[in-house]
């Protein structure tokens, strides 16, 4: 397809240098977006590795083609900036400096870290950035994206280079496309029918995410409809022409690589709207409109903006025909667009309320995840690891300098966009069209996702801007001879020193990535014990404790800045050392050296806190330790301080909830309790445990349940071991009744409520006990306990045939089920009541 597409011209100018950049990018764009979008750490190694070959192959170029010049541009110049302001953001800086730049960054440190022992010292100097991990790891990022941008611009000076790079993206849109369709129609909800995406099923190809998926594809079809507009263009030159005259041209034998080509287009619009990502299919039909206005009013292209239609036309007969419904209901949503994106507004109301804390220089580029919590209102149980908005997050993490350095880069691009439209060669414009749809598409979208995090989607949005600002440039280039012919001012010893440097820097990079790479090996392999432990409430032997603690002090040990890391760690070695006392009361005496180590965990944990002094979760846990355990009254104010820096985290909730019952402040108490339980239901049974075993006050565990059927149902057990507060039982057992009859009267009502509820009854009706049972085991017939409590109530009203054949139902689905063996040898001795007759076995 490639050879039919193009023109057949020898690309004569083009050097070894410039084959061996166009092939590595071709790499570079194909392996990231089959790899989540180059998301993990090795991914993220390979793609500065490649992205390291491309910038020094240009250098060598440099070097042994001396004539070669660097182009100029004034985008480099925002970019530069940024960059430099994330350097910035750094390097530790005197205390004063930084108070004169961002003051409340100066008090919030002083006000976290002032309790650390040598603060004054240690606070004598410090970075911008509250978490520089996060930073250096965007920060490396930001410069592959960058370098590869540079190369582009400078590299990708003839058409026949720009053609080849469409043809390869499009050709890798329309795979990634090809396997997101066959995971809609064959797939079994994972991604290459292999690995989970997590939460929901995989309908984004290799993408975990449908609306990062939706931001390549519109990418991807920036790219096939400037090869088309090219390819049409080629066919028909400036004329005006009609859809009927394409027509009658489509039907020649030469035409098969175009219907390859509008083939590509239209599978790649119905993955987008098959992936259901409403920013997706939104931006998609604002940026084709405006696409369309602009082939509409230009007069070299002039009346060929039906070809859009034609397009959209396509895809929905694809669409039609593999998932209308499930994209219709999808898009309706849309109208109740405060329900649909409230959640995402409330979180840029919060950014901004950072914002204003940071307003120059932000927080430090990458530390949303751990500075956002302090101000989430949310009340959402999952950690918003990045902000639904990248406008709003690069405004908060670089603060107003960055967010405006990349307003001006991208007023640059724009800038050159309308330049290519006027100035660049005939033979070539056509392709404006394209680059300029992906881009504006992945702009708009990025008003309500963070798809530009994701190194697949931002490489190729930086592969467009170069190509737009190369393409402004062609007609003061047309000849590429004319590059040969100019001298460069630079010397070569100069070049020699650069290639040197900058082959140190990308060593540096790359070591860097691959520590990251080991330290999350690690992590998984951690990761995959903690689960097996959890299942187990951590009581457990000591090798599986060994296991987990040595995977995470290899992560911590591979990456020593990580707090996440490091954090963990220590959490595990307290959690080893009181897998034996009561987890719910911290009063329980440790043995005199297991408290050594328990001070050594709270020294490690202060000195995790320096890592990142927002962290709540560490600043909970060593508050927890020390006021708990080790009765050091400082632990109160750092339970404190962790609840306030993680609002919406449940642990942090729980502690603080619990240090307000030791304070007696049984109010406060039950508000954080609420708030846990609300966050992460598995808190509910602790919080119970506290107010009807520590302190007295079921009624605030009645309250805590509220009109939930289960949490009701497990407080009236809890009050009835203890066999106390009577009353309180009675009122939470006629509750939970009234809610499970009404829960049984819906149309909808699941085979649960009804068992549920017949197990209410055995205590007082029989009869409807049966009934209740029957009716539950009419909706699921397999559930075996449902039928061995039916069986031994109806033994109890003397039903014993009944009895027996309930029970053998019971054999039949478990046949090794021991009980029911034994109960129907003990009925069977028994005479069958009067008047009954054996059911059919």
């Amino acid at each position: 397809m490639i050879a039919r597409i193009e023109d057949n011209m020898s690309d004569v100018y083009a050097s070894p240098f410039d084959k061996a950049i166009e092939w590595l990018l071709i790499t570079l764009l194909a392996f990231m977006p089959f790899v989540f979008g180059a998301v993990e750490a090795w991914s993220e190694q390979i793609v500065i590795t490649l992205a390291g070959a491309i910038s020094l192959c240009f250098l060598l170029k440099l070097i042994y083609e001396k004539h070669t010049r660097i182009i100029w541009t004034w985008a480099y110049v925002p970019l530069a900036l940024f960059i430099a302001v994330v350097i910035f953001q750094l390097i530790p800086w005197p205390t004063r400096i930084i108070g004169a730049l961002s003051p409340s960054t100066v008090l919030m440190k002083k006000e976290l870290l002032g309790d650390v022992v040598n603060s004054e010292d240690l606070l004598r100097s410090m970075t911008l950035s509250f978490y520089p991990y996060a930073t250096k790891h965007d920060l490396r990022l930001v410069l592959a994206v960058t370098a590869v941008f540079f190369v582009i611009v400078n590299i990708y000076r003839r058409t026949e280079q720009v053609k080849r790079l469409l043809v390869a993206i499009t050709v890798i849109g329309a795979l990634v496309a090809v396997l997101a369709l066959g995971q809609d129609i064959l797939g079994n909800g994972k991604i290459y029918w292999l690995v989970s995406p997590g939460r929901g099923n995989a309908y984004s190809g290799p993408f975990v995410n449908h609306s990062h998926y939706a931001q390549f594809m519109n990418l991807s079809l920036g790219a096939a409809l400037g090869l088309l507009f090219l390819k049409i263009q080629e066919t028909f030159g400036g004329q005006r022409i009609a859809a009927p005259v394409v027509f009658q041209h489509l039907l020649t034998p030469r035409t098969k690589p175009l219907w390859l080509l509008v083939g590509m287009i239209m599978l790649c619009v119905t993955t987008v709207f098959l992936s259901l990502s409403r920013g997706g299919m939104v931006s998609m039909f604002v940026a084709a409109g405006i696409t369309t206005l602009v082939l509409s009013t230009m007069r070299s292209i002039k009346g060929r903006g039906w070809i859009m239609g034609l397009i959209a036309f396509g895809a929905f007969i694809c669409i039609l025909y593999v998932g209308f419904d499930a994209v219709y209901d999808r898009l309706a949503s849309l109208r109740d667009l405060q329900h649909v994106e409230g959640g995402r507004w409330q979180i840029v109301k919060d950014i901004f309320l950072a914002w204003t804390q940071f307003p120059v220089l932000g927080t430090g580029l990458g530390t949303h995840e751990v500075v956002y919590p302090m101000f989430d209102r949310s009340m959402s149980p999952l950690l918003a690891a990045y902000a639904e908005n990248e406008y709003a997050q690069v405004a908060e993490e670089t603060g107003l300098i960055g967010l405006f350095l990349l307003v001006g880069f991208g007023m640059f691009v724009w800038v050159n966009y309308v330049r290519s439209l006027k100035n660049t060669p005939y033979s070539i414009r056509p392709a404006v069209f394209g680059l300029g749809f992906g881009l504006l598409a992945i702009m708009l979208h990025s008003l309500s996702d963070f798809g530009q995090h994701v190194p697949a989607n931002a490489m190729l949005s930086a592969t467009f801007c170069a190509l737009l600002l190369s393409l402004s440039r062609f007609h003061l280039n047309i000849d590429p001879a004319v590059n040969i012919a100019r001298v460069s001012h630079g010397s070569k010893s100069l070049r020699i020193l650069m290639l040197v440097c900058i082959s140190g820097f990308w060593t540096w990079m790359f070591f860097n990535a691959n520590n990251a790479r080991l330290a999350e090996n690690r992590w998984k392999e951690t990761l995959s014990i903690e689960h097996k432990l959890a299942e187990k409430g951590w009581q457990a032997g000591d090798n599986e404790y060994i296991a987990l603690i040595s995977n995470a002090a290899d992560a911590a040990e591979y990456q020593p800045e990580n707090v996440k890391y490091n954090h963990w760690l220590n959490v595990y070695r307290w959690e080893s050392l009181r897998r034996i006392p009561d987890r719910n009361d911290g009063s329980a005496a440790f043995p005199e050296e297991a408290m050594v180590f328990i001070r050594r965990i709270v020294d490690e944990l202060h000195h995790t806190r320096l890592l990142c002094p927002t962290y709540g979760a560490t600043c909970c846990v060593v508050g927890q330790i020390e006021f708990f355990t080790l009765n050091d009254p400082n632990g109160a104010d750092r339970i404190r301080k962790g609840y306030r820096l993680a609002p919406c985290d449940p642990t942090a909730c729980f502690v603080a909830g619990r240090l307000d019952l030791e304070e007696q402040r049984i109010e406060a108490s039950f508000e954080k309790f609420s708030q846990a339980v609300q966050l992460d239901g598995r808190f509910f049974e602790p919080a119970v445990d506290m107010y009807v075993n520590y302190t007295g006050h079921p009624d605030l565990a009645v309250a805590l349940a509220g009109d939930d059927i289960y949490r009701l149902s497990r407080l009236a057990n809890v009050l009835v071991d203890v066999n106390e507060h009577k009353d309180i039982v009675k009122q939470t057992k006629e509750r939970v009744f009234e809610l499970l009859q009404k829960k049984c009267t819906e149309i909808d009502a699941p085979a649960s409520a009804f068992a549920s509820l017949a197990s209410l009854c055995r205590e007082e009706d029989d009869e409807a006990a049966i009934e209740h049972y029957r009716r539950a085991l009419d909706m699921d017939y397999s559930q075996i306990r449902w039928r061995f409590a039916l069986a031994r109530l109806l033994a109890k009203t003397g039903k014993i045939s009944d009895a027996i054949h309930e029970a053998r139902i019971c054999l039949r689905l478990s046949p090794q089920f021991k009980e029911a063996e034994r109960f129907i040898a003990d009925l069977s001795i028994l005479p069958v009541a009067k008047g009954e007759q054996n059911p059919a076995p």
